[in-house]
């Protein structure tokens, strides 16, 4: 039986199997408004499109999970806070985890003791680390919610999330992303200094974990970073406000497999459950 992988997000929600030696995927749209009703639906009917029957499914979420289980809260998809595994199940056995939990799990498999962080810079920005092959969970499994990190601005304290994520980003330039990268392509200035103060922030979030965890590797993913300027931006802040020592250390990349990591993970965390 296949076994399927889910990853939630904050704007589409992508659906993916390997079915007879191939991957097959779906996206379809989720948003602030998305309920577990609709998420539901959209897992059944992609089940149901499949070639395979799914013997289990493995559901990537943005928020805090807990016991592989239970949805306890998810700032960007705020109405399936309470969602649980039971209510997801329809003949297959079903296993939630933290969406950069999940990319963790695929972008360490083989590598387990490269101490590793992997940051996801989405609608929101969240962070998972393995060190000594163990990931760093916290006495409730929520370690890594780096995105509600506080900073200091001249407007108050805010949230990195609020600075450097990408719904962030968009509410600062009062724009949708399509016409954000419309106007980066043109090289609107205005855009470009959105851009470029968003990466900054999480140039100097990149530089606070280094300091504290001291990674040998750590990898990006998430939409965010596919905006001109906001990568390049972030690692030259992060060099710039690291011992240099630390920065030696440690090597920065974008994930290999960007598009499907998280869901991939999804996949294996679920296979893993049932071993």
């Amino acid at each position: 039986m296949a076994t399927a992988g889910i990853d939630i997000g904050g704007t589409k929600m992508l659906m993916l199997a390997e079915c007879e030696g191939k991957r097959i995927s779906k996206t379809v749209p989720t948003g602030a408004r998305c309920t577990p009703e609709k998420i539901r639906e959209a897992i059944d009917a992609f089940v149901g499109e499949l070639p395979d029957s799914v013997g289990r499914l493995g559901i990537a979420i943005p928020g805090l999970v807990e016991n592989a289980d239970t949805v306890v809260v998810s700032d960007v998809l705020p109405l399936i806070a309470g969602m649980d595994a039971g209510f997801l199940k329809s003949g297959h056995s079903v296993h939630l985890l933290n969406d950069v939990k999940a990319a963790l799990l695929h972008e360490t498999a083989g590598d387990e003791r490269t101490d590793t962080a992997v940051i996801m810079a989405g609608t929101g920005i969240a962070m998972g680390m393995k060190q000594n092959g163990q990931v760093i969970t916290g006495c409730r499994g929520w370690a890594g919610e780096l995105g509600s990190m506080p900073i200091p601005t001249s407007q108050g304290v805010r949230t990195l999330d609020e600075l450097a994520g990408g719904a962030g980003i968009l509410n600062s330039a009062d724009m949708d992303a399509g016409t954000l990268l419309q106007q980066l392509k043109e090289g609107d200035e205005a855009a470009k200094a959105v851009v470029r103060s968003a990466g900054e922030y999480f140039g100097l979030a990149l530089s606070t974990v280094i300091h504290l965890l001291n990674p040998e590797k750590i990898i990006l993913g998430g939409g965010t970073i596919r905006y001109d300027g906001y990568l390049q931006a972030a690692v030259r802040t992060a060099q710039a406000n690291t011992l240099p020592e630390l920065w030696e250390a440690c090597t920065i990349r974008k994930a290999q497999e960007a598009q499907h990591m998280v869901a991939l993970g999804a996949m294996r965390f679920a296979e893993q459950q049932d071993e």
